[in-house]
């Protein structure tokens, strides 16, 4: 790591910087102040998180034998795990999308929710 930083500067030192990068540059070898790091730990993405409302299905977009769901604004084919954890989708079809719980395996089947279903 030690070389990549050097390397990283002495290509800095040779381009033309201005006062931000300058300042930049100067800081990175300085020690950060420990209130400047986050001390808490992240929870792993992939460990089963628990969703904490169910989704939406507001969209369907089929482009030749691709199918795919919008899923609170995201958009999912059949394979994907949700934005935020939680889901895997199972199946995608225009009126409803099967999820699989990552947590316990339960199917959720969510109806379709979209504009056009507004007026019905």
């Amino acid at each position: 790591m030690g070389q990549i930083r050097d390397d990283v500067l002495a290509l800095t030192r040779q381009a033309t910087a201005g006062k931000s990068e300058s300042a930049l540059m100067a800081a990175i070898d300085k020690p950060w102040r420990a209130e400047a790091l986050y001390d808490k730990t992240l929870e792993a993405r992939n460990a089963a998180t628990k969703p904490t409302a169910t989704p939406r299905f507001t969209g369907y977009v089929e482009l030749g034998s691709g199918r795919l769901a919008v899923i609170d604004g995201y958009e999912y084919q059949a394979g994907d795990s949700l934005e935020g954890g939680g889901y895997k989708v199972l199946a995608v079809s225009p009126d409803k999308v099967t999820l699989e719980s990552l947590a316990n395996g339960q199917k959720l089947e969510l109806p379709y929710d979209g504009q056009e279903s507004q007026g019905r």
